[in-house]
């Protein structure tokens, strides 16, 4: 029986690459032409739900521990589970009041018929905001408003959906930082009749005023203190 003679070396180096290998720990490997083989359609859809799936659940997880120490760290400053609930419903409200908020922003910035910070005094907060019908040619009424803010943190720009709503029916409306008077909401509505008793006040007793409180036509105090 004739023997054959021993393979070349690039042809000792194929027949290697063919077969399986073991590692060290005597474990099959498979050949370089196996795992090269083309995986069967639809094999890659499930691991990559599977790992979308994974994501998720991490995601969720991590929410829940987050939201796990912030209460139980409110909890050690003193804030109830009561207190923690009236601010997360509050957060859940300004969320689902949030779209109207843009709206009324995008407005108050771009729209044509808002005219913002009008210094109308020497004070740094002597500032106010017009809101201006569309059709402006003839005399038209004026209502100043004063918006609320605990006393202290009251902005002109609060009054921003109230000033488009009253321009839209033809009425100019001036927002106003706090100094003047007319009509007010909450905070403001407070001050507002604060101003008007003290003018009444200063009239009454003859001391010299810069308007009178008579030049009012009405006073409009919205959910006052």
């Amino acid at each position: 029986m004739a023997m054959q003679p021993p393979p070349s070396g690039d042809d000792a180096r194929e027949a290697d690459a063919l077969l399986p290998r073991s590692d060290s720990a005597g474990r099959r490997r498979s050949s370089p032409v196996q795992s090269a083989s083309p995986r069967p359609p639809g094999s890659a859809g499930p691991r990559r739900q599977s790992s979308f799936r994974h994501d998720v659940g991490h995601a969720a997880c991590e929410t829940y521990l987050v939201t796990r120490l912030t209460f139980t760290l409110l909890q050690y400053l003193g804030l109830g589970y009561r207190w923690m609930r009236q601010l997360l419903a509050l957060a859940i409200y300004a969320i689902l009041l949030m779209p109207g908020f843009l709206q009324v922003g995008y407005y108050y910035f771009f729209s044509s018929q808002v005219r913002r910070s009008i210094v109308y005094g020497e004070q740094p907060r002597n500032r106010l905001d017009l809101y201006i019908p569309k059709d402006n040619r003839r005399p038209c009424p004026v209502v100043a408003f004063v918006t609320g803010g605990a006393w202290i943190i009251g902005y002109k720009a609060w009054g921003a959906l109230l000033g488009r709503r009253l321009a839209e029916r033809g009425i100019l409306v001036a927002c106003i930082d706090y100094r003047i008077y007319l009509m007010g909401q909450s905070a403001g509505a407070h001050i507002s009749a604060c101003a008007l008793m003290e003018q009444a006040v200063k009239e009454s007793s003859g001391q010299p005023i810069s308007w009178s409180v008579t030049q009012i036509n009405a006073y409009f105090g919205l959910s006052g203190g």
